[in-house]
């Protein structure tokens, strides 16, 4: 169906501009997971690659004080990393592209990359190469290679029937994203959002021990990333609000605000997986192995639902859409 002539990505929204574009990119038959997942995956060799790419962008994804050059280092690794624990795999090797104004300090840009092999070191993942630009704003883009592991977790494998977790608490760096911009500089949400845990060891046990049937990784929000699922999966899912995953400071917040930051902030970068029924024991033996906090918040239903929310006997409302897009209005 062709565009109308003056249709604006505003008006189209970033997930509508995708599913006009991914369908004609076609497809080789050395890569097994093409667009539309949190990596894709190529066959080179014997060898199963992992590959995932994602942007941080000055005035989009942060502002100047909200990070140090070395924290923003560190994030823009970690955040592409939590695409890898995704797919169950383990990360090697990255790119880095870095576009910076023409008066940006040279400590500040050494600081950057000495962020990003900071984080590196700790994963195992080796800076091999990348390029450097002017540009009107800062940003970062790293590319992250990696190894598959025996079994590869997509989005689309969910059953109706299946129950829905996630690692971790929810809406934390949300809460931080908003204190940043109310002059708040120090906090545990501010560190939440400064420094996201990729949970490749969770990513790496729910994969090697066929606990999950479907994953992805939290970054624009609960509501919309299950929404992903569902789709990828064809079914639907329930969402138990009682139940969601709250850390101390989303807890002094009044039940609304909190709510809203849990299922719609993004920049959580947690695991949202679904476990099959008669998987669910096998997790629970597992679960000290996972490394962090794991909490069943819902399950899955038959196609003809999409994503709802279910409140312990009272209504819920939510404002508003499913979660960040770069370009909705």
């Amino acid at each position: 169906m062709p565009l109308p002539r003056a249709q604006t990505l505003k008006a189209l929204g970033e997930f509508g501009f995708l599913d006009r574009l991914l369908p004609t990119l076609g497809r080789r038959r050395d890569v097994i997971v093409g667009p539309g997942d949190d990596c894709a995956v190529v066959r080179c060799g014997s060898r199963r690659l992992l590959i995932t790419t994602d942007a941080l962008v000055e005035e989009v994804h942060f502002e100047r004080g909200w990070l140090t050059p070395v924290q923003l280092g560190r994030r823009s690794l970690l955040v592409n990393l939590s695409d890898i624990a995704a797919m169950g795999g383990r990360p090697t090797a990255c790119v880095i592209s870095v576009g910076v104004p023409p008066n940006f300090p040279v400590r500040d840009l050494l600081a950057i990359h000495n962020g990003i092999k900071s984080a590196g070191r700790a994963a195992g993942v080796a800076v091999v190469g990348g390029n450097v630009t002017g540009a009107a704003h800062l940003f970062i883009s790293v590319t992250v290679l990696g190894e598959a592991g025996r079994r590869i977790i997509t989005r689309a494998g969910a059953r109706a029937g299946d129950e829905i977790y996630v690692t971790g608490t929810l809406g934390d760096a949300a809460l931080g994203v908003r204190q940043l911009r109310q002059g708040q500089r120090t906090g545990v949400a501010v560190r939440r959002y400064r420094e996201p845990q990729a949970r490749l060891t969770a990513g790496a046990v729910l994969a090697q021990h066929n606990l999950a049937s479907a994953m992805i990784d939290i970054s624009d929000g609960l509501l919309q990333d299950l929404g992903h699922i569902a789709a990828a999966s064809r079914c639907g899912a329930v969402v138990e609000v009682d139940r969601l995953p709250y850390a101390s400071a989303l807890r002094r917040l009044p039940p609304a605000q909190a709510l809203q930051l849990a299922l719609r902030g993004g920049d959580d970068y947690e695991l949202l997986f679904i476990v099959p029924a008669r998987r669910v024991a096998a997790l629970e033996q597992l679960r000290r192995r996972l490394g962090c906090r794991v909490t069943r918040i819902g399950r899955c239903l038959p196609r003809r639902f999409g994503v709802e929310l279910e409140g312990a006997g009272r209504e819920v409302h939510v404002r508003g859409g499913g979660g960040w897009d770069h370009f909705a209005s």
